[in-house]
């Protein structure tokens, strides 16, 4: 039996040991701890195999520091699905964390939105003067991004993290990331206009659809909609 049928199957005793027939639930704990001694599993163990990790399936190019506007747009996907984020240096992939179904819904809403995001804001450069230099144009365009998060995470309904969940998390962390270290985004350099470029996207950021979710666990799917 492979670990992960292990663990399958001490999942299901577990829910079985939580049944009102106390024979029933006798019966499956008692099989459990058989399992669990047999496979020298812990119960740190079993509550770990209940975090999930998903990758998400687009990536912005910054191979080290990610600009602000993108851990911006990560932060925000962490808070409505009650996840957590890691930035990959060296690949520049950001994975999500945490109880697996908001973990692989997170994802996917990361690829769909920073997509949206991507094709928003290129057009927003494409749509600046040809005489600005290239730095204002990326500042401007950097703003316009971090506007166009604040609108989205406007309509966003956050999810807080159970006590019991958060500790789940770090003791995660401290297994699978033992070098894990805060990180800061690239802030967009001053330049004229930023102001309105802000401004620009947040208006551009009300045309995002935000979907509520099938069922009550997951609390809002998100996806990006750019005319």
């Amino acid at each position: 039996m492979s670990q992960k049928s292990v663990m399958d199957r001490l999942k299901k005793l577990m829910a079985l040991s939580r049944s009102g027939n106390p024979h029933e639930a006798a019966t499956a704990l008692e099989r459990a701890q058989q399992l669990m001694q047999e496979h020298q599993i812990t119960e740190d163990d079993l509550d770990l195999s209940n975090v999930a990790e998903f990758a998400c399936q687009f990536t912005w190019g910054a191979k080290s520091r990610p600009a602000r506007y993108q851990t911006r747009l990560w932060s925000m996907i962490n808070g409505v699905f009650g996840v957590k984020s890691v930035f990959m240096e060296g690949t520049g992939q950001i994975r999500f964390y945490g109880l697996s179904s908001r973990a692989e819904l997170a994802a996917y809403t990361c690829e769909a939105l920073s997509r949206q995001l991507s094709q928003a804001r290129t057009d927003f450069l494409h749509s600046q003067n040809k005489r600005v230099k290239r730095t204002t144009k990326i500042s401007r365009a950097d703003n316009f991004a971090e506007g166009w998060i604040l609108s989205v995470r406007s309509k966003a309904q956050r999810l807080a993290i159970p006590f019991e969940e958060e500790q789940l998390l770090l003791r995660y962390e401290s297994t699978a990331f033992s070098d894990l270290s805060e990180m800061t985004g690239r802030a967009a350099p001053p330049s004229r206009r930023s102001d309105q470029a802000f401004t620009d996207g947040y208006r551009e950021g009300h045309k995002a659809v935000l979907h509520a979710p099938l069922s009550g666990e997951n609390r809002l799917a998100i996806t990006g909609e750019v005319a």
